[in-house]
């Protein structure tokens, strides 16, 4: 340990503090100012005549001087070398952060302190600003991920200890992209930040809102009693997102997804934030605007349909478990053969033969349906160019109708396989159909311009407006089974196929009849016009093997009603 430096006069300390740029001043042991240099005049704000026999109370508030004479007597007692951070107030009154080094002196049998400052304001604000960056978000300034993650494991140990109840939100707005592909950016993040608002003002103060990225939000509820409590705020950020926002361009109407996950079991972060995370792909599963809670019923539904993703990508990736499965479409006049629909069908290797519906609607939200339905259309296309009398249906997606290259891969896939165009029917549900999307539109146009024809399928089921026959660009209609079902039980399923096939009759569209099963169906979908009808009446979908037996036999392609 250093003891203190002896110098011979007071010219020898003012000559080496005058040639040091950082302020310098040297003090006796009644606290005042005996020697000071240049920057410690510009520092302090006064002149060097001023400024000398300057005691504490001179330049700081009290409360700070009670602070800094406590610490230069402890360097006049012991002699070594101090070094602190503190606040000091300038000679503007502006908070300043110095970094003070002391140290006593000896001069002629006198202590003096002497005493150096370094002005790190700047540096510990940016510090402190880098640090807020880097736990909120730029845009709303409200805790990022990370802060959020630090709160979640605070909750959760406090949950652990004193039974203290919390739950998790996950919240994302629905159909945000809409503004940003309408409005731009600029109007994107103005609605963010208004939302943001919105949320701060539902939860309490001991609450954390935080913007995890895009329009995905999170709120971490802390000492919730009831699940009463929580059900309220999250009705309160479904009508927070209902309610209109104004931005530059227009009002805009979204609507809010909210995903709860409570704290109920010994849980760590990750699980906490997972579960939240589940329940928030359930609501929008499920239609979005809405909540929905995370049980473990739910959990093994999503972990169940993760696996059959998972397991798609593997057999679209090797070609291997899926199968294409064709059943008849006949003539209504004469019983003739008309052509054959394909159906996927998957051979599963845990979960043995799938059926569309317990697989199609995950490839639509996974996009797999993509190359899931080029597939399908390829298998058809070359099973069924050796029949070309008859015509092959073959089901879309709404999904697959926005792939700008949608109508030269279909084109691609028919030269390949030598298929006729005019053969091919494109099954379509209204909501394609109707679709305003300038993209689909265009497909559509496209594909009837190369004579492929489109399909309405499942009519009645989607927009359900006979209206809507008139204005569709459509070669056919298919009535939905689910009122050929019901047709002869059921007087308002026999109105509807009555007037649907009696309007598609005046418009020159033929109608299709699908799932009939009985023979009082048949004939009575025959009385009121249908031209064509399919079900398993006349025959059950059947396996590519089974198909080419049938189709190789031409006295089956007539049925005797």
């Amino acid at each position: 340990m250093k003891s203190a430096v002896s110098l011979t006069s007071t010219s020898d300390l003012q000559a080496i503090i005058d040639v040091m740029p950082l302020p310098v001043f040297i003090k006796n042991t009644d606290h005042r100012i005996v020697l000071l240099n240049e920057a410690a005049c510009e520092f302090f704000g006064h002149s060097r005549e001023v400024m000398l026999g300057f005691s504490d109370f001179d330049l700081f508030p009290e409360e700070e001087v009670e602070v800094f004479h406590a610490a230069d007597n402890r360097v006049f007692e012991s002699g070594v070398l101090s070094e602190n951070e503190e606040q000091v107030t300038d000679a503007k009154g502006r908070p300043r952060t110095v970094i003070t080094r002391k140290r006593r002196v000896e001069l002629d049998d006198a202590a003096y302190l002497v005493a150096t400052i370094t002005d790190v304001t700047a540096y510990r604000e940016a510090e402190a600003h880098s640090h807020y960056l880097a736990f909120h978000d730029a845009l709303t300034g409200l805790p990022n991920r990370a802060l959020l993650n630090e709160r979640i494991d605070q909750a959760l140990l406090r949950s652990g200890r004193t039974g203290e109840r919390c739950a998790l939100l996950y919240i994302d707005l629905d159909r945000f992209k809409e503004v940003n592909d309408t409005y731009g950016h600029q109007a994107g993040d103005a609605l963010i930040q208004a939302f943001a608002e919105r949320l701060t003002t539902i939860v309490r103060a001991s609450d954390t809102v935080s913007r995890l990225g895009g329009d995905e939000f999170a709120v971490l509820l802390i000492d919730r009693g009831e699940d009463a409590d929580v059900d309220l705020v999250c009705h309160r950020i479904l009508e927070a997102g209902a309610e209109p926002f104004d931005i530059e361009g227009g009002r805009v109407f979204l609507s809010a997804s909210v995903g709860v996950a409570d704290a109920i079991d010994d849980l760590n972060s990750t699980e906490f934030q997972r579960r939240a995370d589940v329940a928030l792909y359930q609501a929008k599963r499920e239609g979005r605007a809405c909540y929905r809670r995370f049980t473990s019923v739910l959990d093994e539904r999503i972990r169940h349909d993760r696996q059959i993703e998972s397991d798609l990508r593997e057999s679209l990736a090797t070609e291997s478990g899926l199968e294409v499965h064709y059943q008849p479409l006949f003539h209504t006049a004469g019983e003739k053969l008309a052509g054959m629909e394909a159906l996927v069908r998957w051979r599963h290797p845990e979960f043995g033969l799938l059926q569309p519906e317990e697989f199609i609607s995950i490839a639509e939200e996974t996009g797999l349906i993509v190359p899931l339905g080029e597939w399908v259309l390829k298998q058809a296309c070359t099973m069924m160019a050796r029949w070309p009398d008859l015509v092959l249906a073959v089901n879309f997606s709404p999904v697959q109708m926005r792939e700008d290259s949608l109508v030269d891969r279909i084109l691609g896939i028919l030269k390949q396989t030598g298929f006729e165009p005019s053969n091919l029917e494109l099954e379509l549900t209204e909501s394609a159909v109707l679709d305003t999307d300038q993209i689909v539109r265009e497909q559509l146009r496209r594909l009837r311009a190369e004579g492929i024809k489109i399909v309405l399928d499942d009519f009645g089921t989607g927009y359900s407006s006979l209206t809507h026959l008139q204005k569709l660009d459509v070669d056919k209609v298919k009535i939905d089974k689910s009122f050929v079902h019901d047709i002869v039980t059921n007087g308002e399923s026999e109105a509807i196929v009555h007037a649907v096939t009696y309007l598609a009759r005046v418009l020159g569209i033929p109608v299709t009849a699908e799932g009939v099963e009985t023979k009082i169906q048949h004939d009575l979908l025959g009385i009121i016009g249908c031209s064509e009808m399919q079900g398993y009446f006349y025959s059950h979908p059947l396996s590519a093997e089974d198909t080419q037996r049938f189709l190789d036999d031409k006295s089956k392609w007539t049925r005797i009603a």
